[in-house]
């Protein structure tokens, strides 16, 4: 009785791992489909988009406001490393709360493009980064992001890409991204730490080598 007990938590566990690995390479998936399509529509040829130091893609972002704006998703973060080249993924959480004329629910996808080290560097101390995005969202389906000039948060924000719901507003809104390890573990299978990551080193999955070529097409 007590050998089948374990034999069972075994298939139980690897069974959760294995679940775990499917919907974190289709998380990677979709953010693959995602950046192609803001390729596509964006960067040839864009001068904006030049020199570009990191990258968040964060699916089907909810966001709901009335004057006050509160907005939630997850996705992935890559970033160039010391040499040169972009990172492995990591598995990022974004929160975001805000104050303007605005009112309505939607989802959307959005991309933060980052255009220095420093505006992310407090992802791999273990702490928030803050990032600042005026917003101006009208109807379904349409978006608008702006660029900030400060060093410490300067990124291009583009997001309502595929919109769904009905929105109208302007804001200001403080976001935060957070590394979420746990899911990045479960993509690996297994713990890495930031600068493992950050260098490659984990084996590249099909999903990685994907990811690798969409950006490499589009940002050098």
């Amino acid at each position: 009785m007590k050998r089948f007990f374990i034999f069972l938590c075994a298939i139980c566990l690897s069974t959760g791992i294995l679940n775990a690995d499917i919907i974190q390479n289709q998380k990677v998936k979709n953010t693959i489909n995602i950046l192609n399509s803001f390729g596509l529509r964006n960067l040839q040829p864009n001068e904006k988009f030049k020199d570009i130091k990191a990258i968040a893609i964060i699916p089907d972002v909810a966001k709901a406001a009335l004057v006050l704006s509160g907005a939630k998703g997850d996705g992935i973060f890559i970033a160039k490393n010391d040499d040169g080249e972009w990172s492995s993924p990591f598995f990022i959480n974004y929160t975001a709360n805000g104050i303007g004329a605005q009112a309505g629910i939607s989802s959307g996808d959005m991309i933060i493009l980052f255009k220095n080290s420093q505006a992310y560097a407090n992802l791999f101390n273990g702490k928030d980064t803050i990032s600042l995005n005026a917003e101006a969202t009208v109807g379904t389906g349409n978006g608008a992001g702006i660029r900030t000039d400060l060093p410490e948060i300067s990124a291009f924000m583009v997001d309502r890409s595929k919109t769904s719901g009905g929105f109208i507003g302007v804001s200001i809104d403080l976001g935060r991204i957070t590394m979420n390890m746990q899911q990045t573990n479960d993509y690996y299978e297994r713990m890495y730490d930031y600068e493992d990551i950050y260098n490659n080193s984990p084996k590249m999955s099909k999903y990685t080598l994907k990811l690798h070529e969409i950006v490499g097409k589009y940002f050098l």
